[in-house]
């Protein structure tokens, strides 16, 4: 793929989940996407023959990787997992306030959305959660964590719940208090 053309996929990949994040699954049209990208139709199709699916699952795609870095970073890093913990909440808390809390949870998100006759995307969406909560497991289990799986669920089903809540109440207080709550759970202060 020339640079060019990768240029234009990572483009239509971002405006996509952007537009996903603040409007919803169903709520966002083909049109809503290339106009954010600013690409013609034909490019859609060019780096996503599967139409607005296929775009979709490269947007998991896309988060995963950026999910698997973190956990990556945090695992070769020794980071203590509370702070893991609490970086996860406090990060997130800092996104939603930097965008003014009209961005979601992606995955959630389409967790919600995706209907059952969309196999191959609610397939992604459900190896991206397995895959994350994998990946978290590791580097809580690296930063000395007990029972680094169920801390690793639980911390990524309370972050869901969190950004919903902060998107509803347009405050990041339940992120900021459930952070410091699990961040003592895996073993570390409440704070940092």
């Amino acid at each position: 793929m020339t640079r060019q053309g990768e240029e234009t996929r990572t483009r239509l990949i971002r405006a996509a989940t952007a537009l996903f994040q603040s409007q919803g699954y169903h709520a966002t049209g083909v049109a809503a996407i290339l106009s954010s990208a600013g690409v013609p139709k034909g490019s859609l199709y060019h780096h996503f023959p599967g139409g607005k699916e296929a775009l979709t699952v490269a947007a998991v795609d896309w988060l995963a990787e950026e999910m698997a870095g973190r956990f990556a970073r945090a695992t070769s890093g020794g980071i203590p997992a509370s702070k893991q913990v609490l970086r996860l909440f406090t990060d997130t808390a800092a996104w939603l306030e930097a965008h003014d809390y009209s961005q979601g949870a992606l995955l959630s998100l389409l967790a919600q959305e995706v209907e059952p006759s969309e196999t191959a995307l609610r397939s992604r969406v459900s190896q991206a959660y397995r895959d994350a909560s994998d990946q978290l497991a590791e580097a809580l289990e690296a930063g000395g964590a007990d029972a680094p799986r169920d801390l690793a669920v639980t911390v990524l089903a309370a972050l869901d719940g969190c950004v919903a809540r902060a998107r509803a109440q347009r405050s990041s207080a339940a992120l900021h208090d459930t952070g410091r709550v699990l961040a003592a759970a895996a073993g570390g202060p409440a704070s940092s």
